[in-house]
């Protein structure tokens, strides 16, 4: 661990050859106004603090410290911790990314302003407590650690048990966005996205955006490349299957645009095993689930976010059977968190409709799961070759033709990693139909 701060303003200094002025992510103030926030005013008095980086928990679009406070509460002292993230450095090869979808401040607004209007909801908690954001700089929150949430490892799929909890917790996320809809279409005849529109856009698959549609063509090679590793498929069904998940991949733009048919909620988008948090009791039963990382937040039907979660955090027999198991729970989750404000499941989104949904978005989220964990699982050794040491490299890797290069390099290396795409591939050989819907 790095002590990042030795004064009372916590500072970092910019490396960019066009800025070096330092750049201040915390002040006394700051820790005033955080103290102020979770005790409220008058009930506290801060006695130091300091700000120390996790060196070995580094995220793609941003860097992770802990902040620790020492401050009298009602007279007595005590001793704080929270987590805290900032942007990547501006020399860095993902602070490009951050530049061009803007999505630290995206996080930002989530947190001051979309959360707080939607609210918690219940007795289930299934986000962190967030107590101090500066726009480009900071985002300081409850460290869920001390509670003793957790991730899970990215390469062990989940289990029924660990399943349940975070589909429960999406589908609170879910509810909460609709009660907020209907609350502002009452209220003054507007919608979530009258207001949050700009920031609920799609940021990987933007449709008319270069890099977007080099990603993409980027990730349709890398899937193609794994393609050639199923051994029970001849040359000829290979190139079947190739041909059909680029058909599907070309439309995902507008499979993963808001729907004109379901009902649209606010959708997490990016729920994989990196991004959603258990606790567990002594017997080591799951007692809590978080979601965190709202970077990628979308608008579509809930059914997307729903299969996605199964697609990209559990392995194919887990999938087949429980897929709808799943989905009853999720619905019923869904329908009492719509029940806690007076409202009617049925009225919104039946059983009925929600199981239509959900067979539909089941291939898009085979399709999404092939574009995307190419990169969520590759090693950690490799991603920090390819995304934190060279802008040339995350650049070929993200937009380039070296994608092929690094999905061979990753079967060939990593049992696990080849395993879970195989077992895609035989999906979108199996289940995917020929040709997308027409939409």
């Amino acid at each position: 661990m790095t002590t990042i701060n030795v004064d009372k303003t916590c500072c970092v200094l910019s490396t960019s050859p066009q800025d070096r002025e330092e750049t201040s992510l915390l002040t006394d103030c700051d820790i005033n106004k955080i103290l102020e926030c979770k005790f409220g005013k008058g009930n506290s008095r801060l006695v130091d603090w300091k700000l120390e980086s996790l060196e070995g928990a580094k995220g793609f679009l941003g860097q992770y410290y802990h902040l620790y406070i020492k401050a009298q509460i009602d007279g007595k002292t005590q001793s704080l911790q929270f987590f805290a993230k900032t942007p990547p450095p501006s020399h860095s090869p993902q602070f490009k990314f951050l530049q061009r979808y803007d999505t630290f401040n995206k996080e930002i607004m989530v947190y001051t302003d979309l959360m707080r209007r939607m609210g918690a909801g219940g007795l289930l908690k299934w986000k962190v407590e967030c107590y101090l954001c500066k726009r480009n700089v900071i985002i300081v929150l409850e460290d869920a650690s001390i509670d003793g949430y957790a991730t899970l490892d990215k390469y062990i799929p989940y289990d029924e048990e660990h399943c349940v909890w975070a589909l429960r917790a999406l589908s609170r996320l879910h509810s909460r966005s609709l009660l907020l809809d209907e609350r502002l279409r009452r209220e003054n005849g507007r919608t979530i996205f009258d207001l949050y529109g700009q920031r609920l856009n799609e940021v990987l698959f933007v449709e008319g955006d270069d890099r977007s549609e080099k990603v993409l063509t980027s990730s349709i090679i890398g899937f193609c490349a794994a393609v050639d590793f199923i051994d029970e498929l001849d040359d000829k069904r290979k190139i079947v299957v190739k041909r059909r998940i680029t058909e599907w991949s070309r439309k995902i733009f507008q499979l993963l645009a808001p729907s004109k048919k379901y009902r649209n909620v606010i959708c997490h988008r990016d729920v994989w095993a990196n991004n959603i948090m258990f606790r567990h009791d002594l017997e080591g039963n799951v007692n809590g689930s978080y979601l965190i990382d709202w970077q990628f937040l979308s608008f579509c039907p809930p059914a997307v976010d729903f299969a996605c979660c199964l697609y990209l955090t559990t392995d194919r027999n887990t999938r087949d059977r429980h897929f709808d198991s799943f989905a009853r729970i999720y619905h019923d989750s869904f329908a009492q968190g719509l029940a806690e404000e007076g409202l009617d499941v049925e009225n919104y989104l039946s059983w009925t409709t929600f199981r239509k949904s959900y067979a539909e978005a089941r291939n898009i989220a085979i399709v999404y799961a092939a574009l995307n964990q190419q990169i969520m699982l590759l090693s950690d050794e490799t991603a920090k070759d390819y995304f934190c040491d060279s802008i040339e490299q995350l650049e070929q890797v993200l937009y380039g033709k070296e994608r092929a290069e690094i999905v061979r390099y990753q079967c060939e290396k990593e049992p696990v990693y080849k395993a879970r795409h195989v077992e895609l591939l035989h999906e979108v050989n199996e289940r995917l139909p020929e040709h997308p819907p027409n939409l």
